[in-house]
């Protein structure tokens, strides 16, 4: 018989595990850059200078000297880059591993 209770239980705990990994990836904006790489780069820096891409988000491109995985405007940017939710822990997670 299957026990929903422990299933769920499991599903919680790893949620909480998730949360608190994405907690901890803080980056540099250098580091950042470095694992995306030209192409995407330029993207960003596209979205930075149009005047008419939401301001905050444009800030944040060109100004963030520290990029955290949990910030809100990271998220916003990750959607507007076209990146899963994945995709941008995987960006996280390598970018960690880079020394400046």
């Amino acid at each position: 018989m299957i026990d929903f209770s422990q299933m769920i239980t499991a599903k919680a705990r790893a949620a909480d595990a998730l949360q608190a990994r994405r907690a901890a990836m803080t980056v540099s904006r250098l580091q950042g850059r470095l694992v995306l790489g030209p192409d995407a780069c330029a993207r960003l820096d596209a979205i930075a200078a149009d005047p008419n891409e939401n301001w905050g988000l444009r800030e944040t491109i060109a100004n963030a000297t520290e990029w955290r995985r949990s910030s809100e405007t990271m998220a916003a940017l990750g959607w507007v880059m076209g990146f899963s939710d994945d995709e941008m822990d995987a960006l996280f997670e390598k970018a960690m591993l880079v020394a400046t």
